[in-house]
């Protein structure tokens, strides 16, 4: 269970995780003491970050018009210093600008919403049996083509997202929609790629 204190907030950690490159996160990390070199401050930030190449960030979610009224991007490069010699790699703002940003936030909800426990093996299987056929003649595929050669009809499409939520699919393009024409590569054998 995770806990956030806006939405906001919460449309961040469905950022995070729909990100096959972030290991775990916690939110309100350990407070971290920095001063602007005129005041000393001690400030929990909203999250901290691990990605799977180890390396650990923190990052705090605000509104664009309140980072511009405080000017805390400005504010926040001190503690970002503060961040990097206790062992963080950066200190990143993230605003509504960010992680409102289309279709990357709908692309998240949808990949979020896929992983649940249901799975149903023959439509698993029905998929897993095009994408090798599709395999011998390329290593991508529309989610049209996937829904055609599978013959599910409307249930192929969710289970195309729950592959591309356990890293089996990778969107080719990770800007575009995950619709019909989204293109997709197929991971290696053993599942990420």
């Amino acid at each position: 269970m995770v806990q956030y204190e806006s939405i906001l907030e919460r449309d961040y950690i469905q950022l995070l995780e729909s990100d096959p490159g972030v290991l775990k996160y916690s939110e309100q990390p350990k407070a971290l003491r920095w001063s602007d070199g005129e005041h000393s401050y001690k400030t929990t930030f909203d999250f901290a970050v691990t990605r799977r190449d180890k390396t650990k960030y923190l990052a705090e979610v605000k509104p664009l018009a309140k980072v511009l009224k405080y000017e805390l991007d400005e504010l926040y490069g001190y503690a970002r210093a503060a961040a990097i010699s206790k062992g963080y790699s950066d200190l990143e703002v993230w605003t509504d600008r960010e992680i409102r940003a289309m279709p990357r936030l709908g692309n998240a909800e949808l990949i979020v919403s896929s992983e649940t426990a249901f799975s149903e093996q023959a439509f698993e299987l029905a998929l897993l049996t095009a994408i090798a056929s599709m395999r011998r003649h390329s290593d991508r595929a529309t989610i049209r083509e996937l829904r055609a050669a599978s013959k599910l009809g409307n249930a192929a499409y969710w289970q195309v997202i729950r592959m591309v939520a356990r890293g089996q699919l990778i969107p080719v393009d990770a800007t575009a929609p995950l619709d019909d024409r989204a293109i997709l590569r197929f991971a290696g054998q053993g599942g990420r790629a």
